[in-house]
């Protein structure tokens, strides 16, 4: 995997998505994915398969991830998210839906996501400008994003869901954007994903 994209702004046709841009980070090296891919990680010790779908007003991106060694491995998923429809939002992470709020004049949309019961670990909101100036990363080779917790105008934020997964582990890692036309509606979408989710892992 390569490094050279995690900076680069993303081309036209794609910075019109309402969806999740996925990638992986692994072992000091970190790459964006295609919109749905296969991939087999250095040394092939893990195997992931993305796939994105949308039903309703909720574009998810789900991770099958495999470790197929023989000692614990430490992924952590990133995910970003931009609507270049949005020309005035204000964004922020919100501890009470352990998710991302972008809030603009006729819409809002809130980013999440799940992976072995546990939300969002690190998060970055920035105004474009400065994504493309200083990157959100504080520290590409450790897989770190830089603590901005607030933006306002044209926002983009990206975020991560990282777990250990044992030897011979199967984990299954999914992100979410909700579109709604308020924050209650907004919630109440992100409350029942985050219900039927740990459903499904009890």
């Amino acid at each position: 995997m390569s490094s050279l994209s995690a900076y680069m702004p993303q081309d036209n046709r794609e910075a019109f998505r309402k969806g999740l841009k996925a990638g992986l980070w692994m072992d000091e090296s970190f790459d964006w994915y295609p919109e749905e891919d296969m991939m087999s990680h250095p040394g092939g010790e893990i195997r992931s398969l993305l796939q994105t779908f949308t039903e309703g007003q909720i574009t998810f991106s789900k991770f099958t991830i495999r470790n197929t060694s023989f000692e614990p491995k430490y992924p952590k998923m990133f995910f970003h998210y931009e609507n270049a429809f949005e020309k005035q939002a204000v964004a922020f992470y919100s501890p009470g839906e352990r998710a991302i709020l972008h809030v603009a004049t006729q819409s809002i949309a809130l980013l999440g996501g799940i992976v072995k019961g546990k939300g969002i670990s690190q998060y970055c909101i920035q105004g474009k400008g400065s994504l493309y100036q200083d990157g959100c990363f504080k520290s590409l080779k450790e897989g770190l994003l830089a603590y901005s917790p607030l933006a306002k105008g044209e926002v983009t934020s990206m975020f991560t869901l990282e777990t250990e997964i044992l030897p011979k582990e199967c984990v299954e890692v999914v992100a979410w954007a909700i579109h709604a036309e308020t924050k209650d509606e907004a919630k109440f979408l992100n409350n029942k994903l985050l219900l039927s989710m740990q459903n499904v892992e009890n």
